[in-house]
């Protein structure tokens, strides 16, 4: 009985399993084939950003600077993506300092009312660059647990995270995940 029991256990977790995996939503066509040169005039350069990459998100805030810069594709196994964050001009941080696939380093969010954000942590630190749709985009950075309060900085307008290529970029980068 027992046996029995454990089998007809093991198969409702498998179906479990199954279900839940079927459910991961993939992007609907008009961002899964989304083109760079359909949405190339949608992205602002960015001083932190070369001439070959793609300013995906930035801000400015007092005397600092702060961008998210990617190559014009990116995968799970080429192109990168790197946040970059300079005062009076000069790069003082860079995240993460090697260029590679963001796999395993940022994390991308598309919610259902068009807000977006992406997120990383780096030395116990977490950073989302916060996107919403109708507001004012910030970065929010939570210092390590027990070491003082998260600390908001506020930036412009709407950014490009919510843009179609964008998200394509995300999910070809299998960084994206949607709420």
């Amino acid at each position: 009985m027992n046996d029995m029991i454990r089998a007809v256990s093991m198969g409702v977790l498998a179906l479990a399993c199954a279900s839940a995996h079927a459910e991961q939503r993939t992007p609907v066509d008009s961002i899964t084939t989304a083109t760079w040169e359909q949405y190339r005039a949608e992205y602002w350069p960015s001083p932190l950003c070369g001439e070959d990459e793609i300013t995906l998100w930035s801000c400015e805030a007092g005397k600092r600077a702060y961008a998210l810069c990617a190559s014009r594709v990116v995968t799970r196994s080429a192109g990168y993506l790197q946040y970059r964050a300079a005062r009076h001009g000069k790069l003082e941080f860079t995240y993460p300092q090697q260029k590679k696939p963001p796999l395993g380093s940022f994390t991308y969010q598309s919610f259902a009312n068009g807000n977006a954000s992406i997120e990383f942590s780096n030395g116990g630190y977490g950073y989302t660059l916060v996107d919403p749709l109708r507001q004012a985009s910030s970065i929010l950075v939570t210092p390590p647990s027990g070491q003082g309060k998260q600390i908001e900085i506020t930036c412009g307008g709407n950014q490009t995270l919510q843009v179609n290529y964008t998200m394509r970029l995300m999910y070809d980068a299998g960084i994206w995940s949607d709420y």
